[in-house]
Formats: C-alpha cells, structure tokens, sequence
C-alpha cells in the first residue's frame, strides 16, 4: 500500500500527492458579483493531520458534483490524486503553505471510520492586531482572529441606497486594543446578538471570527475585518485559546447594548441630492465607487462633495 505524504512535506507542483488528515473546515467559495445565475467559484476547506499541520483544498466548480456527498466537515479521509498548486496569485485563501491541494477528476476520496481520531477537529492560525495592516493587500489572504466582544452593531443597509446588509462588531484583545469587523449578509443576520448580550451580563464574551480579511479604508486609515464566504463564528469555544482569554483579560467587562437600525432607505433620486460629509463616504460601500448601476448615483455624490467643500472652504487634493 502507498503510503502518504505529510503536508509539510508537499512542494508545489506535484500532480499526485495522496494524503492523511481530518477536514476541519469546509465553506463554498462564492463570487459575490456574479455575472450569471451560479455563483460557486469552488468547494474549499481546511485539512489537518497528525502533525497539526494544517493546508487548504479546493474543488473546481466543474468537479462540485462529484464530490460535494464525498466532503463532511469532522471527518478524517485518505484524499489521493491532488495536486498541489501555487497560491501566490489566488485570493481569498488561507496562507498555511505555499500550495493549495486541488482536485481532480482522477482524485479519490476514501472515509476513514476509525483511523485519526486523535486528529482534532478545530485547529486555529491566529492574526495578532498588529499585523492586519500587513494583511490589507489585494490578495485578500483568509485569517482568524480572536478577542472579547466589545461592541454589537446592529444588522442594517450599508448606505440609504445599497440593498446589502451588514453589522459591525468590535472585539478586544489582551492589549486592550480593538479592532472592527463587518460581517456581511448572512453572517450579520445570523449573528446570535441575543445570546452574546445575554452572556455579556455575567462575563466577557469571547469570539473567534474564522475566515475574515482585512482591509484599509480609504477615508479614515483604519484597518478593518470583513467577513466572507469561508467565514465561522465561534462563540465562547471550549479551546485552550479561549481559556486563556478568560484567565487572563485584565480590564472592565464591556457593556453591551442592543443598537436599533439607523439607516433609512431613499431612492437613488433622493441621494443624488444630498451632500455627504467625509464620515458618511467613509461609511460607503466599495460598491459604491465601481460602475454600473451605482456610477450615476456615485458621480452625484462626488459632484455634491465638491460643491459642498467649495462652499466651505475645504481644500481639495
């Protein structure tokens, strides 16, 4: 029988890698600007084997029918006919290794029943604060985060005319420091405010948001997470990191609060007209500065920003 190939082992390029390990992890990559009905990219998720080493799959959209019933996150499989490919030009992927490990037609996905159970089954690559302004590149590389919970947003409209929906959330680390994450439509409906303001009452809540990116806002100059298609929330996990957290938070619990919607939604006519200061360009959508439908609308902003400026004297750059 052939035998396997650790993960820290594969170099990039080899065609037939057969590897052991458990799938920790398992999302649907999904373009979110999609030009026609399906928006599946891929199938992809996280592999870690008996030497907590840790490595991304990915299924091909045309391969998405052959494996999707063959893939359960927990499970622990013998994976054989990978390749193992550069991700120096993907996006929205985790930088574990230098390669990704992607399937192919030939690949052959066999369960194991019993074989690895000593493979955990959550494994965690942190991003300290500090170095998410280091991680605010194109490429968008996927990275965990942890803190408390210091701030719930509520799940409102981007802008008065976007139809998507977000909520911001702040988290606090050991430093004290903290940082803003926006999690996206399903992720900020499906944000379980309740139970955090509930549990919030009796102590420090503390959250794992797997599977963000970081990202500069252009106005203000700070870095902010963003939620996306591999994103997991954890909440209060049973996992070293977490007690840690716990034992070692030295400052005052944070009060949270439930906030109310605030954004009322006009028509594109409406927002044409009104002039925008720098705090609410700030808070605009990406979207927001591309083409397509929203250029009218965003030409009105700029014109209006301008005109508003002159008025007052503000210098423009």
């Amino acid at each position: 029988m052939e035998s396997t190939t650790k993960l820290k082992d594969i170099t990039v390029g080899q065609q037939n890698c057969k590897v052991f390990a458990r799938v920790i992890r398992l999302w649907d990559a999904i373009n979110t600007n999609p030009r026609y009905g399906n928006a599946l990219i891929s199938i992809d998720g996280i592999l870690l084997d008996e030497d907590g080493c840790m490595a991304q799959i990915s299924v091909p959209k045309k391969f998405e029918k052959q494996f999707c019933g063959l893939l359960s996150q927990g499970s622990a499989y013998i994976i054989s006919n990978v390749a193992a490919i550069d991700i120096r030009s993907k996006s929205y992927v985790y930088r574990h290794q230098n390669y990704m490990l992607q399937f192919k037609q030939d690949t052959k996905v066999d369960l194991l029943h019993s074989r690895g159970a000593d493979i955990p089954t959550l494994s965690l690559d942190f991003c300290p604060f500090y170095q998410l302004p280091q991680k605010a590149i194109d490429s968008k590389p996927l990275l965990d985060v942890i803190g408390v919970i210091c701030d719930v947003g509520p799940y409102d409209y981007a802008s008065q005319t976007s139809q998507h929906k977000f909520r911001k959330t702040k988290i606090r680390n050991l430093e004290e420091q903290t940082q803003e994450l926006v999690l996206w439509g399903q992720h900020g409906e499906s944000f379980d405010e309740e139970t955090v303001l509930k549990k919030s009452q009796e102590g420090i809540v503390i959250a794992i948001f797997a599977g963000v990116t970081a990202t500069l806002q252009r106005f203000t100059g700070m870095i902010q997470g963003s939620s996306s298609s591999a994103t997991q929330i954890y909440l209060d996990l049973d996992i070293p990191k977490v007690q840690k957290y716990r034992t070692s938070y030295q400052w005052k619990c944070p009060t949270l609060q439930k906030h109310l919607p605030q954004v009322k939604q006009v028509s594109p006519l409406e927002a044409a007209c009104k002039l925008y200061t720098i705090e609410e360009i700030s808070n605009l959508p990406a979207s927001s500065f591309q083409g397509g439908a929203t250029f009218s609308t965003t030409k009105h902003v700029a014109a209006n920003f301008q005109f508003h400026a002159q008025c007052t004297n503000f210098p423009l750059h």
